[in-house]
């Protein structure tokens, strides 16, 4: 039974194989600041839902910005599953951290079990879900590319935590001039080789979703698109995992509730 409390926070979203409807209900605990408190958005797929499916819950930081468990939500949400997307304020990092294997989030618990890692994480939904590629060739292209998203996240990490905003913008401008130029241009070549409009093969895999969370979840909201113009099959690549039917609704719902900070 849903109450008025509840109803007023649901969503309803399109199950990629049915027409079932999502519900995605948004609970707050009392007493917190909102945008900054400790909430889950509970994803449901009630007529698709078996007792012997797992019970997904994704922790991470209760934050605007998107961070490194933003990848895992994309392929759940593509693959129409059910999950708990747990959020927790920075207040409250000291007491969870110990409980992590790594004292680092984001983390994956599957059916009571924990899993750490944000490639890790993704990679194991990716391959249970069919998106880590179709042989192991595939896959481990799809590991290739993944993995350097990774490198490209690490590579944001000095002028993200630079404090001195002329130097922080001086970094961030040799960043976009220097790493993410040079990668645009031979990104652009691995999908010219390729030639399917996708990373890896054929069909969409996890590496097509990393890549559109990182260019445009993070750099085109940052930075503006000027970066894609000489890149014609980098932004096509974004702009059609961006138009894919449960990623748009995601974000549409994501972007109402954790609007980007600059």
């Amino acid at each position: 039974m849903i109450n008025k409390q509840s109803a007023s926070n649901l969503i309803i979203l399109l199950s990629p194989r049915s027409k079932t409807p999502w519900r995605s209900g948004f609970n707050r605990l009392k007493g917190q600041k909102a945008g900054r408190s400790r909430h889950t958005i509970r994803i449901l797929q009630t007529d698709l839902h078996c007792s012997n499916m797992p019970v997904y819950k994704l922790r991470y930081f209760n934050n605007p910005r998107r961070g490194r468990a933003e990848l895992a939500r994309l392929i759940l949400h593509q693959a129409g599953v059910e999950f708990e997307d747990i959020r927790f304020p920075h207040s409250e990092w000291p007491a969870i951290k110990p409980s992590t294997p790594f004292g680092q989030v984001p983390v994956l618990e599957v059916d009571g079990q924990v899993l750490a890692q944000s490639n890790t994480i993704a990679r194991y939904l990716a391959r249970k879900y069919g998106l880590a590629g179709k042989n192991d060739w595939e896959q481990a292209l799809a590991d290739m590319y993944a993995d350097n998203i990774n490198d490209l996240l690490n590579a944001a990490v000095p002028p993200f935590m630079e404090k001195d905003p002329v130097k922080q913008k001086e970094m961030y401008e040799k960043f976009m001039a220097e790493t993410i130029a040079n990668h645009v241009v031979l990104i652009e070549k691995q999908l010219k080789k390729n030639n399917t409009g996708y990373l890896v093969g054929n069909d969409l895999t996890w590496a097509d979703l990393a890549y559109y969370a990182y260019f445009s979840d993070f750099l085109e909201v940052k930075f503006g698109s000027a970066f894609l113009k000489d890149a014609p099959l980098l932004k096509a690549l974004i702009d059609r995992v961006k138009a894919l039917p449960n990623i748009k609704k995601w974000t549409e719902f994501r972007n109402s509730k954790y609007p980007e900070e600059n």
